[in-house]
């Protein structure tokens, strides 16, 4: 059963199932708590607690009034651990995160507030660059996404235009073009594409979840990238103890494994692993649920 916590204005949905060692999952964009349904399944039977969350400005834990500085990392990190410590979340904790939940999964370790054994970073990294790096990159038929992203109101009435059309173009698997555009334009639109990360009836149910609220507040999260780098400054040199596994899909349009983010993550702590899927894309927990599975298994292996 659902329940919900509140954080200021916000209520913040949750759900908590089974008895065992404690693994968090914090979902991406354009996600919601449900993408790990089959996961958190199949740990259930194997002695695990999991804990599903659904942030801050995502349909089941948005607010009558949204603004885009409600969701600068700190902010996010503080459901997170508030969440924690109400349910007593330390048997063993492993924070499993995807795309935006991989950077918030990052900044909770790195501030240390609550204890965490161990994560797994799923297409995602450990911050976003600044906007000038999005800014920089153009396509022919418009900017980046994530340089559209920096007006929130005009992208989301382009994007609840037709959602449907803008869940199927996120969670495309393949695309007849070889140089895909990552503009808002063509990245959420559901042109140029024959393969999903869903089936029909998780395109439905998604598309139904954000009907109510629309893209506006996830969106609002990327307005936030310059000053998220500028918190991050209060914990970005603290060190990093927990065994950390970083999980890639070979053919991710959206967060690409090169030779440059291959040697920072490698860096970034004592115990580093990285998984290259091949022929994988974004979508590893729809696509590829027996490796993140694995991967969470090989995490705990220990215990």
């Amino acid at each position: 059963m659902i329940k919900h916590f509140k954080n200021g204005s916000y209520d913040i949905a949750y759900l908590t199932q089974g008895e065992g060692r404690d693994i968090l999952f914090l979902h991406g964009f354009p996600s919601n708590m449900y993408m790990w349904d089959e996961i958190t399944s199949a740990l259930n039977h194997q002695d695990y607690r999991t804990t599903v969350i659904e942030q801050r400005g995502y349909p089941l834990s948005s607010s009558k009034k949204m603004r885009p500085n409600d969701f600068t990392i700190d902010k996010l990190c503080d459901d997170v651990e508030i969440l924690i410590k109400n349910l007593d979340l330390n048997n063993k904790l492993t924070i499993v995160g995807h795309d935006w939940g991989t950077v918030v999964a990052w900044a909770l370790v790195k501030r240390n507030k609550v204890h965490v054994e161990k994560l797994l970073s799923i297409c995602g990294g450990t911050l976003f660059p600044s906007s000038k790096v999005y800014s920089s990159l153009n396509y022919e038929d418009g900017d980046h996404y994530i340089t559209s992203f920096q007006k929130p109101e005009n992208a989301a009435i382009l994007m609840d235009e037709n959602i449907r059309n803008s869940i199927l173009g996120a969670y495309r698997t393949k695309n007849k073009e070889v140089n895909v555009s990552l503009s808002i334009q063509s990245l959420f639109n559901d042109i140029n594409h024959d393969e999903y990360a869903l089936t029909d009836i998780q395109i439905e149910s998604i598309t139904s979840h954000y009907k109510a609220n629309g893209f506006y507040g996830p969106i609002s999260w990327y307005k936030n990238l310059d000053e998220n780098i500028e918190i991050s400054k209060n914990w970005i040199n603290n060190e990093v103890s927990q065994e950390i596994t970083f999980m890639f899909g070979e053919k991710d349009m959206a967060v690409l494994l090169n030779e440059k983010m291959l040697e920072r993550l490698t860096n970034e702590a004592d115990l580093v692993n990285i998984k290259e899927i091949s022929g994988a894309g974004h979508w590893l927990p729809y696509t590829h649920k027996e490796s993140v599975l694995n991967e969470i298994y090989s995490l705990n292996k220990d215990y």
